[in-house]
């Protein structure tokens, strides 16, 4: 019943009625006490709080709603002021609240929170009248106090439920009884690309990618329909046309009859997540064949030293299934002092975050191993230990090797000491030798030299021309035999001298044979090209005596140019059969075969020097010869000699630890090599 109706049944019906009862008729006496009791019931069943207040804020009278919105009896409120019902909250605003109710006779949608019989709070909502006399005088109030608490808990829940909505990182759809869309959340455009103009009244089965079949969607609406829920992984398409992996989630939302009236899907982009999942499954495969392939042996071992995995190439090694290794210590598969040595390694783990050493593990039948043990720390983020990551390498080979490496040793060292035995002897014979050589075949060699001699001078007038010839023959024989032998024993003690290892200036000595050569021979025209600055560690006198001869040949095979050139330089050795080294193209000649194979250690890339010329040459085929003693490819007459020039060569570069090699073709010159 409207408020004002209360008012004016009590104050403009009821209340003279009363007062003037006592002289009015029986049956109308009876009228009006019927009339007070409906009206009286009325107000105490409404179903609203109804309260009556003087000027003062002291409740005149309340009814039955008011009492069970407040949980208090009747004659616990009567008289009282209005604000012993209410929080301490909203204390401040009833005093200016209620000035301003009686002055401007009404109150609307005022809020109090008030407190019950039982402490619970409660929010109402306050309207109300003032009533006055025919004077305008004050009377009293005239109030419906409405409990909104619950009208608040729900707004306040959808204000949540609309923030959820527009802020949620899950995307949502709300769908119509139809399946017909009836909003999306940001998210969803986030996600699809379509905004919600427009998907607002189309099917979502335009985010259909066509990966499931229609038997899927069947299954999916027939779950829906029956448990009113269904959850699973499906792939959708955006508006782009790309494909994406979601998680959906769709529920349906029935009425108080169990009509279905809407459908809500909720769904997760699994796109960036299955990337991730697929990364770490990859790396996590990438990492376990990387385990399991190993060429070594890996143990994890925990804190407390038990096996927590191993590898299969350790199951291998120790004749042990994974099964039966973990869960054990490293200790049950060593004999006691293999056990010391585990011991002394566990109490360096706090000092040493890796420990390398080598140890032997008992097989399963019995017999040790001998393994290389490196075993790294693994931590926590604390800092506490996790595990221990060991690899473990079988050096069973290397330690036979080893063995036999000291064997082999020791037969060497004895070698040795019969070889230097056999070599001072040797040198002794040859030092013996080099002495009848030079005294006993000199002798008759200078015999045969001064009777040539003499022949020559006391006879001469009695020899013909052949007669001269001979004698003159047989002089130059005997000098050459006397040179020959002067070579040979130079030859032979190239091998016993020992060598001054120094930095050695190349350019300078070269520079001085060149002059030298120039001296003999002034009127010979002849290029000259030495590079500067060509140093390298060796002997001086011996690397002397390499230039000397591979200058001296230069010079000698050029001689029948009118314009000869001899250059000496330096270039990249660029291996065998791959042409010659960097630095000079040896006229487009293809590399001979070596003196000797290349020392050990030496390959492409060295530093090598050269001393090319473009004289008489040689022919490849025989490249060979070139640097045995005795080994000449020219005739004598042709250019004298005697084949021991570049077997020197060859030896003291042997002896520098290098190698030497000569390219050439006949009358185009030749280029000979030498590394050091």
């Amino acid at each position: 019943m409207p408020i004002r109706l209360f008012s004016i049944l009590r104050q403009r019906l009821f209340a003279p009625f009363v007062h003037l009862a006592g002289g009015m008729p029986a049956h109308e006496q009876a009228a009006l006490r019927e009339s007070e009791r409906l009206f009286r019931e009325m107000y105490e069943l409404a179903p609203l709080a109804c309260q009556s207040l003087d000027a003062a804020g002291m409740i005149l009278d309340v009814n039955a709603a008011w009492l069970d919105l407040f949980q208090r009896g009747r004659d616990t409120v009567i008289g009282r002021f209005i604000g012993d019902f209410l929080t301490e909250s909203s204390l401040p605003a009833l005093g200016e609240r209620f000035a301003r109710f009686k002055r401007d006779n009404r109150i609307e949608g005022h809020l109090f929170d008030i407190v019950r019989g039982d402490g619970e709070r409660r929010q109402v909502a306050v309207n109300g009248r003032v009533s006055r006399d025919a004077a305008g005088a004050f009377l009293r109030t005239h109030c419906i106090l409405t409990d909104i608490t619950a009208r608040i808990e729900q707004e306040r829940q959808l204000r949540l439920a609309a923030s959820v909505f527009a802020h949620a990182n899950e995307a949502i759809l709300i769908a119509d009884a139809n399946a017909n869309i009836v909003t999306a959340s940001p998210r969803f455009t986030a996600i699809t690309g379509y905004s919600p103009g427009e998907v607002i009244g189309r099917n979502p089965r335009i985010l259909q990618s066509g990966r499931q079949d229609a038997a899927f969607y069947r299954a999916m609406w027939g779950e829906i329909a029956s448990r009113g829920h269904w959850s699973g992984e499906i792939w959708n398409k955006r508006k782009d046309g790309s494909l994406y992996p979601e998680w959906l989630s769709v529920s349906a939302v029935r009425d108080d009859g169990g009509t279905i009236t809407n459908y809500v899907a909720i769904f997760t982009d699994l796109s960036d997540r299955m990337a991730a999942e697929q990364a770490v499954r990859a790396s996590e495969q990438r990492y376990r064949t990387m385990f399991e392939e190993a060429p070594e042996g890996i143990w994890i071992i925990g804190a407390d030293e038990r096996t927590i995995e191993v590898n299969q190439r350790l199951c291998d090694l120790l004749g042990y299934s994974r099964g039966e290794m973990q869960g054990r210590t490293p200790f049950d598969f060593a004999d006691e002092e293999n056990r010391n040595i585990f011991e002394v390694q566990k109490n360096r783990r706090e000092t040493a975050e890796k420990r390398n050493y080598e140890i032997s593990l008992r097989h399963r039948d019995g017999h040790n191993i001998p393994i290389h043990f490196s075993a790294s720390n693994l931590r926590r983020e604390d800092g506490s230990l996790l595990a221990v990551l060991a690899f473990v390498s079988d050096i069973s080979e290397r330690k036979a090797h080893e063995q036999e490496r000291q064997r082999l040793h020791a037969e060497l060292e004895q070698r040795v000491v019969e070889r230097t035995h056999a070599l001072l002897t040797a040198n002794r014979e040859l030092e013996a030798f080099s002495y009848s050589v030079s005294h006993d075949l000199r002798a008759p060699l200078r015999a045969i030299n001064g009777f040539s001699h003499a022949l020559e001078e006391e006879y001469d007038r009695l020899l013909d021309e052949n007669g001269r010839h001979y004698l003159a023959r047989v002089r130059a024989g005997s000098e050459r035999m006397a040179e020959l032998i002067d070579h040979m024993l130079e030859l032979s003690q190239l091998s016993r001298r020992e060598m001054n290892i120094d930095q050695t200036d190349l350019s300078a000595i070269a520079g001085e044979i060149a002059a030298e050569l120039h001296a003999g021979e002034p009127a010979r025209r002849v290029e000259w090209v030495i590079a500067p600055g060509m140093r390298a560690r060796g002997d001086a006198v011996l690397l002397g005596v390499v230039l000397l001869n591979l200058l001296g040949n230069a010079w000698k095979y050029s001689s029948r140019r009118s314009e000869a050139r001899i250059e000496f330089g330096t270039g990249e050795d660029s291996g065998p059969a791959t042409g010659p080294p960097q630095g000079g193209a040896a006229n487009g000649m293809e590399r001979s075969e070596r003196s000797s194979p290349p020392s050990p250690g030496r390959g492409p890339g060295r530093r090598c020097f050269f001393v090319r010329d473009n004289g008489a040459g040689f022919d490849m085929a025989h490249a060979s010869k070139l640097f045995g003693a005795f080994q000449r490819l020219h005739s004598p007459a042709d250019y004298p000699g005697n084949g021991i020039g570049l077997a020197t060569v060859a030896r003291i570069i042997h002896r520098h630890g290098g190698d030497v090699w000569a390219e050439g073709r006949p009358e185009e010159g030749a280029t000979f090599w030498f590394s050091l």
